[in-house]
């Protein structure tokens, strides 16, 4: 074979390539970040429930999906057992916050029910999430 006899696991990306462990880190972070998600949701939901406005829901079920998520983020997703920095992924969240009120806000304004507002809101947070982290608060010791 011409690739040395490596199968890929992925078809055209060799097991030990970039791309695969992208693959693989999106992966993981999909899945760590839908307990992460659920349980940030499910603090909303109560806040929402208990007559919290979405802003102050928000606020509260991210401060603490962050308490929650720093350890189970760095160690599941990143591979980063030691940690990334808490400070930066604390400005991270604080940026997918201010990106996730203002998104609410607009659903807010339209008349979108609060509790759908928090789902779809989630997709583009969690987006903006991995991106921030992946680039600020896991990257490779190398890369600093």
């Amino acid at each position: 074979m011409p690739d040395g006899g490596h199968k890929a696991a992925v078809p055209g990306v060799y097991p030990d390539s970039p791309l695969n462990r992208l693959l693989h880190q999106c992966i993981r972070f999909v899945l760590v970040g839908g307990v992460n998600t659920a349980f940030s949701y499910a603090i909303y939901a109560a806040c929402i429930f208990a007559g919290a406005g979405y802003a102050i829901a928000s606020a509260i079920s991210m401060i603490a999906g962050i308490l929650f998520s720093y350890r189970t983020t760095g160690g599941l997703v990143f591979r980063n057992a030691a940690g990334g920095s808490l400070l930066r992924f604390t400005a991270c969240y604080a940026l997918v916050y201010a990106f996730s009120v203002m998104l609410l806000g607009q659903m807010d304004s339209l008349g979108v029910n609060a509790y759908v507002s928090g789902i779809v809101v989630a997709i583009p947070a969690a987006l903006l999430s991995f991106v921030l982290l992946k680039m600020l608060v896991f990257r490779k010791s190398g890369s600093r």
